[in-house]
């Protein structure tokens, strides 16, 4: 009892210690035999709006992991004197041409070891906005991780360009927070080892309170990249969704109040309790839609509960919160309850993804790269899409995984999972969501490829990849910088990735290093009964295999998006795991195994492409 120790703070009273807790806990379980309370807060009720309406249906549209970095946050004379005379670096920061403005930026070979890119997406958000704009838009929602790590500096950018947005043309947005805002519930240092100077070389900047800082082995300090906790960034955003605006038709939270301080749960252990924030609400901003932000952070604490130290949310989602916040659940189903008896359409979203993302394919890359391998960490448990199906929601829109993938139950009824692409990885985009008539809800998805800019660095990158050779450190390849559009930067971003972090360091050596010295005909030939050998035409036998582990992330990180130049059909006739499973080659050494298991990973993923739109029924 004493480890599920909470409660809905204003409901039952502030938990002082541990002991109470738990009587409290035994109290309220004999009153409403564990049940649901149907308490809700409307915090505020309005004339209907209009917003938004047209024949097409009422539109929402998502942008998931949009990572906002303000590379014009570094410091300025006239504007930051007093951090600039304490060092003399102004003039030390990469300069903007033209504008020369200093720029605070991310190494291109941090973004080429990361899932996602930092400093172009300052321009690809906006790109995305006015093209929600030019379509009429006005409802905008943010599944979390909507900075780069909650820093001051990215999050003011962010409420100043939804702002802005806000002004010029009505739209309304939507956040909720991720496992990057906040990084941990309370604010802490933070930083990177990564940033760039104007002469190509990476650099140490940290706020002020850092260790790093503290015994001088920073290159530069400033306030703004230190990390935020729930309230700094909730209070920052209040007008994007984390407070009451004057045209919704309803706000509630989970909580008695909505007063950020009164929003979240008592968690408590033997000797201590704390308070743990939670940001979930439930927005009317337009008669009969309901968009349901759920705050699926979980934030394990390490060690006493006193000693305020936790664990990152990144691993922990839906699996995590059914422990740790069950009340949270208990919400979400009285709010289904609700909007089916007064017909209100209904669209969830959070950060974490509620069902299976990688179609199924778990127990093969378990196999073949190990069970902490691809983030499969954040899988959640068959048991944990079963609890959430049994809330009653009918569409969640999810983010957190950087790719795009649909999750329909296997009998076409209860909770749909739409993966919303990230607007920083490969195929960079977002999702509309359009409410017909008809109580359906027609999910697309849309892909980013122009973006104004998106090349305004390429200059600062080329002396990063010299200051790089000339110091005898490992190169990146510097033909990303020849990239035609936005979505040809993405996927060279991919490929690089796919080199020197998954083949590179992630995947078994025997493999990689077959994959990145053979050819695809290579791979067939010497796989087990070499299997599908003779199918494939030379024009793809003679390519380098790396092609290969290219596709395969490409297929399973844009599905039906990813261009591949037709080869997914030779993948998907060519080989599978039971052409593999009959044939009986004697004693398969374990190279023919890590091929086999590899190409029957890519067949599947072939195989399984999620189609560029879904209608999803009852909503």
């Amino acid at each position: 009892m004493n480890q599920y120790c909470q409660n809905r703070t204003g409901l039952f009273g502030v938990v002082i210690d541990a002991a109470k807790c738990v009587g409290l806990m035994l109290m309220m379980c004999a009153l409403i035999n564990c049940s649901a309370t149907e308490s809700h807060l409307l915090v505020s009720k309005s004339t209907p709006q209009n917003l938004n309406q047209n024949s097409q249906g009422t539109q929402i549209a998502f942008l998931a992991d949009v990572h906002l970095h303000d590379i014009y946050a570094a410091p300025m004379s006239g504007r930051d004197n007093t951090d600039l005379q304490k060092v003399n670096l102004e003039n030390s920061f990469p300069k903007e041409l033209g504008t020369q403005a200093p720029l605070l930026m991310r190494s291109m070979q941090a973004q080429l070891t990361s899932t996602r890119l930092f400093n172009e997406n300052f321009f690809v958000f906006r790109a995305a906005l006015d093209d929600i704009a030019k379509r009429g838009i006005k409802l905008v929602a943010l599944p979390g991780d909507f900075s780069d790590d909650g820093q001051p500096a990215n999050v003011k950018a962010l409420a100043r360009i939804l702002d802005e947005y806000h002004t010029r043309y009505g739209m309304r947005f939507f956040a909720i927070t991720g496992n990057h805002d906040p990084v941990r519930p309370f604010g802490r240092p933070g930083g990177k080892p990564n940033f760039l100077a104007a002469d190509g070389k990476e650099v140490a900047i940290y706020s002020p309170d850092h260790t790093r800082c503290i015994n001088n082995q920073a290159w530069f300090c400033m306030n703004d990249i230190r990390e935020w906790g729930y309230h700094d960034i909730m209070q920052t955003l209040k007008s994007h969704g984390f407070s009451a605006h004057a045209q919704d038709v309803l706000y509630e939270t989970p909580f008695s109040s909505a007063e950020f301080e009164q929003r979240g749960w008592q968690w408590c252990d033997q000797t201590s309790c704390i308070f743990m924030p939670d940001a979930s609400y439930l927005v009317e901003p337009i008669k009969d839609v309901w968009l349901l932000a759920i705050d699926a952070n979980v934030y394990i604490p390490k060690g006493k509960y006193a000693e305020r130290n936790f664990k990152g949310s990144g691993n922990a989602g839906y699996n995590a919160l059914l422990t740790y916040k069950p009340q949270l659940l208990q919400w979400i189903k009285s709010v289904v309850k609700r909007a089916k008896a007064e017909n209100k359409r209904l669209i969830a979203f959070s950060h974490f993804p509620m069902a299976d993302f990688y179609d199924n394919t778990q127990p093969q890359l378990e196999n073949l790269f190990g069970k902490t391998s691809n983030q499969l960490k954040r899988m959640p448990l068959s048991s944990t899409t079963e609890a959430l199906n049994a809330t009653g929601l009918k569409l969640h829109m999810a983010g957190h995984m950087h790719l795009y993938d649909i999750a329909v139950p296997e009998n076409h009824t209860g909770l749909v999972n739409i993966q919303v692409p990230s607007l920083a990885a490969y195929q960079p985009g977002y999702s509309i969501v359009t409410l017909n008539p008809h109580h359906e809800a027609i999910v697309e998805t849309v892909i980013q490829k122009e973006v104004a800019q998106f090349d305004t660095l390429f200059p600062i990158y080329f002396k990063e990849w010299q200051q790089r050779q000339r110091h005898g450190q490992s190169l990146w390849n510097k033909s990303i910088l020849a990239s035609e559009d936005y979505l040809a930067f993405t996927e060279a971003h991919l490929k690089e990735v796919v080199r020197q972090r998954y083949v590179g360091k992630e995947w078994p050596n025997a493999l990689a290093t077959f994959i990145k010295s053979h050819t695809i005909g290579d791979v067939f030939n010497n796989a087990i009964c070499s299997v599908g050998a003779n199918t494939i035409p030379d024009e793809v036998a003679s390519q380098p295999a790396m092609v290969l582990a290219y596709d395969y992330y490409k297929l399973r990180n844009a599905g039906a998006f990813a261009n591949i130049a037709g080869r997914e059909k030779w993948y998907i006739s060519s080989t599978n795991e039971e052409g593999f499973k009959a044939c009986k080659t004697p004693n398969p050494n374990e190279l023919q195994h890590l091929l086999a298991d590899f190409l029957s990973l890519l067949h599947n993923a072939a195989l399984a492409t999620d189609s560029t739109e879904i209608i999803v029924k009852g909503v």
